[in-house]
């Protein structure tokens, strides 16, 4: 789906004013004290926060991961085809003595949120840009930046529903496709469905009840590069 101009520029404004309210956040809390992401993370993906100061059309966003899809023209311009929304909630997030659950509960709504009329995409196609014999797919986007943290190079998908046949054709060539599935029965459905379609695309199991920010967390950034034989 083509954006038009006066389109890609409110989500390019609005994913720079997220960006700029990230400092001192709910966000900066959840994505540096729970998901271990660093600084160099959360520029490179330009996560922001929806705060105080909401652009008109994302009222509905506030107090949110403000999540944007980033593009990169032949040119070196930026643009942004879309942003998601990860809720940050205290009560859906946080145990009543503050500490930051495990088992998050969202009643109600999704932990993600997506805009009206968006479709799937891939997230951080950046890493198609890179000049690498190997990739790494993910499910959902904190994978994708724990794995980009790792050092390697990494896209999302957004669930096993979110990957359409026209995505296939990205992946040609690759040395290696690296499936990352989460360690439930929902995870390797995902993983093997992927992996499936593509020649060189491996199933890379992160063990029971665990996906890749889980593995990082508790075993740490050898623990996941290990996983892909780094």
């Amino acid at each position: 789906m083509r954006l038009s101009e006066e389109r890609k520029s409110l989500l390019l404004g609005a994913a720079k004013t997220f960006h700029d309210q990230f400092g001192g956040s709910p966000a900066e809390e959840y994505l540096v004290s729970h998901r271990c992401l660093d600084t160099e993370a959360i520029d490179k993906f330009r996560l922001g926060y929806v705060g105080d100061s909401v652009p008109s059309g994302f009222e509905q966003y506030k107090n949110t991961i403000a999540v944007p899809y980033l593009r990169r023209s032949a040119l070196g311009n930026w643009s942004v085809m879309s942003i998601r929304f990860r809720c940050v909630r205290p009560e859906c997030v946080k145990n009543e003595d503050g500490t930051f659950r495990d088992d998050e509960v969202h009643v109600g709504h999704g932990k993600m949120q997506s805009m009206a009329g968006d479709t799937h995409r891939i997230y951080n196609t950046l890493a198609i840009q890179e000049n690498a014999d190997e990739i790494a797919v993910c499910e959902g986007e904190p994978d994708t930046w724990t794995t980009v943290q790792c050092g390697l190079p990494a896209v999302g998908i957004q669930g096993v529903n979110g990957w359409k046949p026209h995505f296939d054709k990205l992946f040609v060539g690759y040395k290696r496709v690296w499936v990352l599935a989460d360690g439930d029965d929902a995870g390797l459905e995902f993983a093997e469905h992927i992996a499936n379609r593509m020649p060189t695309g491996l199933v890379v199991p992160m063990g029971a009840g665990l996906d890749v920010n889980k593995t990082y967390k508790t075993l740490g950034r050898e623990a996941v590069l290990n996983k892909v034989g780094k």
